[in-house]
């Protein structure tokens, strides 16, 4: 007995250090709210006389506007081709600093040198996705200057940036020319608020901007309206994750796993001492490589958390309080996760969680896996005459469901998202600020509450489906570049979802049952 009072004690201790992180990840976020918007030079009317070229980069700054982007890089997907400075651009740009704006150059990362111009720059932005070395140049002529992270276009030597020292990064996002074509001045609008309430982006790269009537006007009130301020982000504060966090979280896991275990068979001591040799082996690897550690530990949580909470709740919950009880704990888990990897590196997203696509299907399958070895004591007659009855769907389905969650994740998925859906998430999201992921409240969360404890394959198909839900609360906290606080509200947002259509489907269930009952 007093052993498992210190299981659970050490459990409780990793929750609330988790709890404790994410309150710190919160008021970070609350003090880096400021947005501003990046124009490029060469849209600019150079044919105007002086004074009205200043009075409209005047109204460009008070609309949110704090820098000029100069291209120094031909960028065809955004219809922008290399500036020459020699043309009517100097005379722009020199106007801009009168104005109060800064300079943006726009640089490829693979290029071995910046290069040499009178003006000095105050933000680069880097826009190849294929450079896997830090430039000598963002080393040596950088200077005071800000380094803008294009967002889906990182590239991976600003990670050896950040672990050199430099701090004065600033997360960037940009909508390519086609895509201005297809969404229109809503879609567009729509996206850029995600991608600042989101995302941490706190520069908007605004091309062709003016591509719609007031677009740069539209876009500020929009932005206002999320209660950021607009004007010039400065560098994010410093924020870094430390060894006992990640020692309290690692003994809280162990410690989870010994006591599912103990639910399953006596507590025994061959049980503590595996528990024991697992803390050892964690605090080993985390003196030796503490980045590697946190990376292979999240991973750990991320795939056995939903598996295990399900094999125990399951044999003492059903219906919504199976639901509600097994998402408690995949939110508890998922906040661990995040305190785990909390730093700038992964706010910034110069680091990510690695092993998205793994946490999301691996639940399922050990849930399979478990419930399958369990049939066994029965033998596998049931399952074949299941099958023969035309049950080989549900599995023929699950493997379907199963390829179309894999080929969606991501930011760049192989199958992309219709214009349709993108309009039923933007008015989730004006509905209830956070919208909540269809994986949740549409697919696993209902397969939960009307899941029964049956052997049959209908039923394996709803747990898995289960799982599924459950993988995605998790994978929700590990996009660490969102706010905890968003992304607290969208798991609520789709448990409260999930429950009621849950409750919807068995009420009508029942009803159709009943009416096959009297007929």
């Amino acid at each position: 007995m007093a052993a498992r009072y210190l299981l659970y004690s050490v459990l409780a201790l990793a929750l609330t250090i988790s709890m404790w992180v994410g309150l710190r990840r919160m008021a970070w976020d609350a003090a880096y709210q400021t947005v501003g918007m990046v124009v490029p030079a060469r849209e600019l009317d150079s044919s105007l006389s002086d004074r009205e070229l200043l009075e409209s980069l005047t109204k460009l700054h008070g609309q949110g506007v704090v820098a000029l982007s100069v291209e120094l890089s031909d960028l065809p997907d955004w219809n922008l081709e290399r500036t020459d400075l020699r043309d009517g651009v100097s005379r722009v740009l020199h106007t801009a600093q009168a104005a109060g704006l800064g300079i943006a150059f726009v640089v490829d990362a693979d290029q071995q040198e910046i290069p040499s111009v009178a003006l000095r720059p105050d933000l680069v932005i880097l826009v190849s996705e294929h450079s896997s070395v830090v430039p000598s140049w963002v080393v040596t002529d950088l200077g005071d200057a800000m380094l803008g992270i294009l967002e889906f276009s990182e590239p991976s030597g600003l990670r050896e940036l950040y672990h050199w020292g430099w701090r004065n990064f600033v997360r960037i996002h940009a909508i390519k020319s086609r895509e201005l074509d297809r969404l229109g001045l809503g879609g567009v609008l729509a996206r850029w608020e995600r991608a600042v309430q989101e995302r941490t982006i706190r520069l908007l790269w605004v091309t062709e901007h003016q591509r719609f009537p007031h677009y740069v006007e539209q876009l500020s009130h929009r932005i206002a309206h999320l209660g950021m301020t607009l004007g010039q982000p400065s560098a994010p504060t410093l924020f870094e994750n430390s060894y006992p966090v990640y020692l309290v979280i690692g003994a809280g896991f162990v410690g989870f796993i010994v006591l599912v275990l103990a639910s399953l068979s006596q507590l025994s001591v061959t049980a503590l001492l595996m528990g024991v040799i697992g803390v050892g082996a964690l605090a080993l690897l985390g003196s030796w490589n503490l980045e590697l550690a946190r990376q292979a530990l999240a991973l750990m949580i991320a795939v056995l958390a939903p598996w295990l909470l399900l094999v125990v709740c399951k044999e003492r919950l059903s219906g919504w309080k199976l639901l509600v009880a097994v998402s408690l704990g995949s939110s508890g888990a998922g906040l661990a996760i995040a305190a785990l990897l909390s730093d700038l590196s992964y706010f910034l997203k110069l680091n990510e969680f690695r092993g998205v696509k793994l946490a999301l299907i691996a639940p399922s399958g050990l849930i399979l896996f478990t419930e399958l070895w369990r049939w066994r004591e029965v033998g596998w007659d049931q399952l074949i005459a299941q099958l023969k009855r035309g049950a080989w769907l549900v599995p023929a389905v699950g493997l379907g469901a199963l390829f179309l969650v894999v080929e969606r994740s991501g930011n760049l998925p192989a199958i992309p998202v219709a214009r349709w859906e993108e309009l039923i998430r933007e008015r989730l999201e004006d509905w209830l600020i956070a919208r909540p992921r269809f994986k949740e409240f549409l697919v696993g969360h209902p397969a939960l509450v009307l899941w029964k404890r049956e052997r049959t394959l209908p039923q394996l198909g709803l747990l898995a489906l289960g799982a599924l839900g459950q993988a995605s609360i998790i994978n929700t906290f590990v996009h660490l570049h969102t706010p905890v606080a968003l992304s607290l509200w969208r798991t609520l947002n789709g448990l409260v979802l999930g429950l009621l259509i849950g409750l919807f489907l068995r009420w009508v269930l029942w009803g159709v049952g009943r009416w096959h009952r009297r007929s």
